[in-house]
């Protein structure tokens, strides 16, 4: 698999697993190929051919796409669709991703997609009876 900073040009890839974060593509071919990506940093794909290829998100990238799953299902699909939408025209491109900080406001409960921000459910626990059940 390939390693971050990476550099491929003009290379045809055939039944292998291609690891996405920090390399980059360039005119490669990529034929029944596992591509994966785990949410480091972005992939360089620039005027790549790809058949019968199939896609994984593992890790950071499986975990937001778990969010985002769970917001659907949670009644934030409002959250959810228009996140798709800043997808789909490419507001999201924008600005990359800042690493998290620990300082953060009490009680906050929004997040910034970069492109707005959204009320984040809050979570409560049940309390827990004797026999370790929430109830």
């Amino acid at each position: 698999m390939a390693t971050l900073g990476e550099s491929h040009q003009g290379v045809t890839f055939s039944g292998e697993d291609i690891r996405l974060d920090g390399v980059a593509y360039r005119a490669c071919v990529f034929r029944d190929c596992r591509m994966r990506y785990e949410g480091g940093p972005l992939p360089v794909l620039e005027g790549c051919d790809f058949v019968g290829c199939s896609w994984a998100f593992d890790g950071a990238a499986a975990n937001t796409l778990l969010m985002l799953g769970a917001l659907n299902q949670g009644g934030f699909a409002p959250v959810v669709e228009a996140t798709l939408a800043a997808i789909r025209s490419g507001d999201v491109l924008s600005t990359p991703a800042q690493p998290a900080t620990a300082a953060r406001s009490p009680g906050a409960r929004v997040i910034d997609l970069g492109f707005g921000r959204f009320p984040v459910p809050r979570l409560r626990r049940r309390p827990v009876t004797g026999n370790g059940e929430g109830h």
